[in-house]
């Protein structure tokens, strides 16, 4: 049993960290549920109470620490548990990891045993499948990533780059129009492209894979041939992700989400109870031999790239970026 202490009380811990645990119950035991005060928490019909003091944990019995609290909070945290002794310490950090400007908190990682990142989206069980089908060749080389309302900024880099098995993104162009929307044209370093339409919506979002020999969907399209994917929906809940109208293979955590979650989550979606699956592969890769594949880097370099071009519509070129971020590191 390895033991948890989480820091934040907001949405992103009630409505998944907390029923993520819950689920893995019996593989971690939340210590304490750090907040800014002292408050009870809805977790699977019962509370948890918050503590308001780090001194109130014995930090030498903890093994990972969650941290879901707001990005101007973090380097203060960081630094804060860097300080009292981390070196044993497993440090999880939602994304986008730091603000640019509390990238000098990078500095502290080293402190600690690792340090990675709660990114979900890499996890989703849409986006599993899609990357099983794509590297078993069903559609032969990947050409194009389609994003329809259902991408969010860096976390949308997070998903392309896992879909696509790539590295980085090379090359982003983005065309505003009236209101909120965007269009964002993707280039990534193995050559796959993408294109990416916002403002995210993900009661309507969908997406489409494109190979050369195929395509990948998760709602009815006209092209062929197509690889269908559906959701198995039990209310708001999704349970699972059917191929052409087989459901995917049955893992272990797909038992003990089943059990750990139903409606009585707050706020609970279909996309917020995929996001709950992906948090369970991650809390368990955390303290595991095998270590996500997305880390505090790419989290960090991904929220900048996104920001430039979000203010300049298109992203300058790579040694441009790697001055900008050594010039936030050291400020």
């Amino acid at each position: 049993m390895k033991r948890v202490l989480v820091i934040g009380a907001g949405e992103r811990v009630v409505g998944a960290v907390l029923p993520a645990l819950w689920c893995l119950r019996d593989r971690f035991e939340v210590a304490g549920v750090l907040a800014r005060t002292v408050k009870s928490l809805p977790v699977a019909g019962e509370t948890v109470t918050t503590i308001d003091r780090l001194d109130a944990i014995d930090l030498r019995t903890i093994e990972l620490v969650v941290v879901a609290v707001t990005t101007k909070q973090v380097p203060r945290v960081v630094t804060e548990l860097a300080r009292r002794g981390a070196a044993h310490l497993t440090l999880m950090l939602d994304t986008p990891v730091l603000p640019p400007a509390g990238l000098h908190a990078t500095r502290h990682f080293r402190s600690f045993a690792r340090v990675i990142v709660s990114e979900d989206t890499i996890a989703l069980p849409p986006f599993v499948a899609a990357r099983r089908l794509i590297a078993n060749g069903e559609i032969g080389r990947l050409r194009r990533i389609f994003f329809f309302h259902c991408g969010y900024k860096y976390h949308a880099l997070a998903s392309l780059k896992m879909l696509a098995s790539a590295t980085t993104v090379t090359r982003i162009s983005s065309r505003k129009f009236a209101g909120k929307r965007r269009i964002k044209d993707i280039e990534l370093d193995n050559g796959v492209a993408a294109v990416m339409y916002e403002p995210r919506d993900y009661a309507i979002g969908k997406f489409l894979i494109e190979g050369e020999h195929g395509f990948i969907a998760d709602y009815e399209c006209a092209r062929t041939p197509m690889r269908r994917l559906e959701y198995r929906l039990d209310g708001p809940v999704v349970r699972g992700v059917l191929v052409d109208g087989v459901p995917e293979p049955r893992t272990e955590l797909d038992d003990l989400f089943d059990a750990g979650i139903d409606a009585s989550v707050p706020d609970i979606s279909p996309m917020g109870s995929m996001k709950i699956r992906g948090l369970l592969e991650l809390l368990v890769a955390a303290t595991g031999a095998k270590s996500p594949h997305y880390l505090p880097s790419d989290a960090i370099s991904d929220n900048l790239q996104i920001q430039i071009v979000d203010k300049l519509g298109y992203l300058p070129a790579p040694s441009v970026l790697t001055r900008l971020l050594g010039l936030a590191v050291r400020s």
